[in-house]
């Protein structure tokens, strides 16, 4: 059975919040070269989120074959853990008097490219998440019925 296009808009939209999430590392990682050297810290760092966006593009590629583990799994995953770790600390630096774009996207020469790439990213998982859980995308993951004799 092919896909709705829910489905495949939100695979899209899911493929999109992971590759923003990328450009905000190389922003960050391009931030701290800039403004000092390179630590084992960094890139300790750059391998853990290598891992966890594989790992995402994996959930997305099963989420795109029908899996419903797997679009379980964005949800909790990526549309409530992920986006919370995006969103609240920016929101307790509001609630602190900074910035929208200081809040977000921080204070060095990149804060306007990694606010404008954060919003693209927080958007891309909520409209994702959203068509992932609609009427069309719900009955394409249902369990298929039971054959009866």
């Amino acid at each position: 059975m092919e896909a709705p296009e829910t489905v495949k808009h939100a695979t899209l939209l899911w493929a999109t919040a992971i590759t923003a999430g990328i450009v905000e590392t190389v922003l960050a990682v391009s931030e701290i070269a800039r403004d000092s050297e390179l630590d084992a810290g960094v890139w300790m760092n750059v391998g853990l989120r290598s891992v966890v966006y594989l790992g995402a593009f994996v959930l997305v590629a099963f989420f795109a074959r029908g899996r419903r583990w797997a679009r379980v799994s964005l949800a909790l995953l990526l549309s409530v853990v992920g986006l919370a770790a995006m969103v609240v600390p920016s929101a307790m630096q509001l609630g602190n008097g900074e910035s929208l774009i200081a809040a977000v996207g921080g204070d060095g020469e990149f804060a306007l490219a990694f606010f404008v790439v954060r919003l693209l990213h927080v958007a891309a998982v909520l409209l994702a998440t959203g068509l992932m859980f609609s009427p069309g995308a719900n009955a394409h993951f249902r369990k298929p019925a039971l054959a009866t004799a």
